[in-house]
């Protein structure tokens, strides 16, 4: 199964630390993580855009807790309701 972690990014100074513990659990349960955190360099746009296209390649949603204070996290949480992907909180 393919989970894409979605969080708050935008005033967390600890989501690289959150999304990569978040990874690293993933993967000992033994699913493909796509980790978003990982693309770096591109405008705010381009992330939004970016997160929507990995997200439609997987099975599940991973939210982290704090999710609810990102535009871009609730976005994608709805993309995956729509969807009717697994959804799994922290």
């Amino acid at each position: 199964m393919k989970v894409y972690i979605a969080g708050s990014i935008t005033h967390n100074q600890n989501y690289k630390e959150q999304f990569k513990k978040a990874e690293e659990l993933l993967m000992s349960y033994g699913y493909a993580v796509i980790n978003p955190v990982k693309n770096l360099g591109f405008n705010y746009k381009d992330y939004i855009d970016m997160g929507l296209c990995e997200l439609m390649k997987c099975d599940a949603i991973y939210m982290l807790k704090g999710y609810e204070t990102s535009k871009g996290a609730l976005l994608e949480l709805q993309y995956a309701r729509t969807l009717e992907l697994e959804i799994i909180m922290q």
